[in-house]
């Protein structure tokens, strides 16, 4: 079988191997679609140290089930999760559940970008594959997970109904932040990216107004339509730049959610004499449990969102390696994918 491993050491290869052996309490999953993530990215460029492993935005069919495991059988369409809490130490008993230790320490064997991969009986016992109805198609299935972790961000930091918002960082989950964000009911959303695919993606979804960071200031024009400032933003991109902005972008009082990943040993400068004074809030979120996971599926089968304009180029496993690079370099890619 086909897989895509990301070397310790640096760069990333297409090897063939053996498909994993099936434990007692395992799944095995053939992989049908797979969405390239901006954290994809960022491990093979070395934004998070050296190794890890590539593809989390998964879906496919069941193709062995461990002789312990119930209620799943070969052939189901699932989408799977690669990293899920104890749900029992305190982390879990307080609801911080993508903080738990175990959180990170389990995932798909070998990477969610190979043929077959294994879904541990650690996952499978927690909840962590999920079942698809057949009116949800693969591709929209493969992007679940990261819609399902915009919609926990959503959760935790809680905007107001009529609030103004700007998402900085227009990429797949700045789109799908636009798209929750109307679904309950927000104010004018603003915009900012410097690639006009996206912004013009968005406009299409929705905001109000959109902005080029590389040729406007994005805080001025933001004040420029609200009067004192937005009351929310969402930092869409791991780029420390559109954090500056966005907490400059704010009213006071304003709150600003961290969603973007920033790399490995980023830094803010920040005024911190005016930050306090002003009263802002910086709220962070990470990943998505399969509560989320539940959750978003039930507002895609209900039609509540839409996702499927967000994929913009398709590749196929065997040229992964392409699509890696089309994904990372291309002014025209919104969400690449990865079809078998």
């Amino acid at each position: 079988m086909l897989a895509c491993l990301l070397k310790e050491h640096g760069g990333v290869v297409l090897e063939n191997l053996p498909p994993p052996k099936v434990g007692l309490g395992d799944v095995l999953v053939r992989l049908k679609a797979a969405g390239i993530c901006g954290t994809d990215l960022e491990k093979i460029h070395g934004g998070y140290g050296p190794g890890g492993i590539l593809g989390h935005e998964v879906s496919g069919q069941i193709e062995q089930v461990g002789e312990e495991v119930r209620g799943f059988t070969k052939g189901d369409r699932v989408v799977p999760h690669h990293h899920v809490p104890c749900y029992g130490c305190h982390l879990c008993q307080r609801g911080d559940h993508t903080m738990c230790d175990s959180f990170k320490k389990t995932n798909f064997d070998p990477c969610g970008l190979a043929e077959y991969f294994r879904v541990p009986e650690y996952n499978v016992t927690r909840g962590a594959v999920t079942k698809l109805p057949d009116s949800v198609s693969f591709e929209e299935a493969a992007l679940l997970e990261p819609t399902a972790c915009c919609l926990r961000a959503l959760n935790v930091a809680r905007p107001h109904r009529g609030d103004s918002v700007l998402i900085a960082g227009l990429g797949p989950v700045g789109l799908t932040h636009i798209q929750l964000l109307r679904s309950i009911g927000t104010g004018p959303l603003f915009g900012s990216d410097v690639r006009k695919v996206r912004l013009d993606a968005a406009k299409s979804m929705g905001a109000q107004r959109t902005f080029n960071p590389a040729e406007e200031d994005v805080a001025k024009g933001v004040k420029a339509e609200t009067g004192d400032g937005a009351d929310f933003a969402i930092v869409s991109t791991g780029n420390p730049q559109a954090l500056s902005q966005a907490v400059s972008a704010v009213r006071k009082g304003g709150k600003v959610l961290l969603f973007g990943a920033p790399p490995k040993g980023s830094t803010l400068p920040l005024a911190i004499n005016t930050f306090f004074a002003d009263q802002k809030s910086i709220i962070t979120s990470y990943s998505c449990t399969e509560a989320e996971i539940r959750a978003t599926l039930s507002l895609l089968t209900l039609r509540k969102i839409d996702l499927r304009p967000l994929i913009t180029h398709r590749f196929q496993l065997k040229e992964t390696l392409e699509a890696l690079d089309f994904a990372s370099s291309s002014a025209e890619a919104v969400k690449t994918m990865i079809l078998v």
